[in-house]
């Protein structure tokens, strides 16, 4: 099997800005959730307020960012994958993808709607109080939750297994699919 691209393509300073600046915010984030909500989930502390206002100011500029990424990619091709990756690796890179930017979008959503559903304000980068999403519905509390907290945890998975695949290209397979993004 050919170890390079050929011809070999990043993908634009543009789109790995997006990449990495998003990575920067997404997996941070997705720690200080798992950090509030598992590991002092009972506590009520001015530090657990602050970690969770944190949270929620950042939250909906993920929102932002993934729309912003998506007209991006939907209007600039990224570089040809390798003419011998197997059509099954293409189609897994595929329902990747298409499942990282789902969830990008459905993760903070469904954490304003957490947020409408327990009456709380939705505040954005400290700037602006975003309207609800939903009336205050106290009975739908513990759907939402399961709902954010589910679709965080399969978020997680595919970061995961997103930064997995790109090791095993670098280092398993020695290919260049990774310096694409680099």
């Amino acid at each position: 099997m050919d170890k390079t691209l050929a011809p070999f393509q990043r993908y634009s300073l543009v789109a790995r800005l997006f990449h990495w600046g998003m990575a920067a915010i997404i997996i941070p984030l997705w720690l200080l959730g798992f950090y509030v909500g598992r590991i002092m989930p009972h506590a009520a502390t001015p530090q657990k307020a602050l970690l969770l206002l944190i949270h929620k100011e950042i939250g909906p500029f993920i929102i932002i960012m993934t729309v912003l990424r998506l007209v991006w990619r939907a209007t600039h091709r990224p570089p040809a994958m390798s003419s011998d990756i197997p059509e099954e690796e293409r189609l897994a890179v595929q329902v990747g993808h298409f499942a990282l930017y789902a969830m990008m979008l459905v993760v903070p959503l469904t954490g304003w709607v957490r947020s409408s559903v327990h009456g709380l304000p939705i505040p954005m980068m400290w700037v602006i109080d975003l309207p609800p999403l939903a009336h205050k519905a106290p009975v739908f509390v513990p759907l939402v939750n399961v709902l954010h907290q589910f679709s965080s945890w399969i978020l997680g998975v595919l970061i995961a297994g997103h930064g997995i695949a790109a090791l095993l290209h670098r280092y398993g397979r020695k290919d260049k699919v990774m310096d694409r993004m680099l």
